[in-house]
């Protein structure tokens, strides 16, 4: 929750929500949110990987990936307050918890709070009216791998995603199909962008695979 608060937040209010705050664990796999579920606050991740989902007719979609700082379960708090999504943990992770209350009071009364929210809604929006954009399958292919990239990382000394989504998930988020996603990975690594070892992706040529995410032309 501190990214959130920003530099200039007064020390009494980090205090006031580290006092505040509850820590939870949950185990790979384990749903932290589950869609549909009265708002009764959002998570912070002190450690670990979640992904965030919706279920809709065609099944569960990849909405987002969070890492350790991130937050998630604030799309609930317009509305009817209820969580349009789901968060589920992608390893071991642990959560700090606020409940909606305190965040209320929080955000009523700390001006740099609501400042950085309103700054990670805006790119996070941005991101998701990027994502709605018509482009080829290679392309929306690339742009979830530079996701899961900017997500989680490389494994330390390596080109090695330090946690590749499952091919499901990329097809999900990618809006195409499992076997479309297995052919474009192929391609990928026959133009030495991907290398493909076993379930894990290495990126071997970030500065190509950038290109393909934000260019339908390449």
């Amino acid at each position: 929750m501190k990214s959130l608060l920003g530099p200039d937040c007064a020390q009494e209010w980090t205090q006031f929500i580290e006092f505040h705050q509850k820590d939870f664990e949950f185990e790979a796999g384990e749903v932290i949110i589950r869609q549909g579920d009265p708002v009764n606050g959002i998570y912070a991740i002190v450690e670990g990987k979640v992904k965030v989902v919706i279920n809709d007719q065609e099944g569960e979609r990849l909405v987002r990936l969070a890492a350790n700082g991130d937050i998630f379960g604030h799309r609930g708090l317009g509305g009817d307050h209820r969580y349009p999504i789901s968060a589920i943990a992608l390893i071991p992770t642990t959560v700090n918890f606020i409940s909606l209350e305190v965040f209320q009071v929080i955000a009523k009364t700390n001006p740099s709070f609501v400042y950085n929210l309103m700054m990670f809604l805006a790119e996070e929006l941005r991101a998701s009216e990027e994502n709605q954009l018509m482009m080829p399958v290679l392309n929306r292919v690339a742009r979830t791998l530079m996701m899961n990239y900017k997500s989680f990382g490389f494994d330390e000394n390596s080109h090695r995603l330090s946690f590749t989504i499952s091919r499901k998930d990329i097809a999900s988020h990618a809006s195409t199909t499992y076997e479309s996603v297995i052919r474009t990975l192929a391609d990928l690594a026959k133009c030495k962008v991907l290398a493909l070892e076993g379930k894990a992706i290495a990126i071997l040529d970030l500065e190509r695979l950038k290109v393909l995410a934000t260019d339908p032309e390449e």
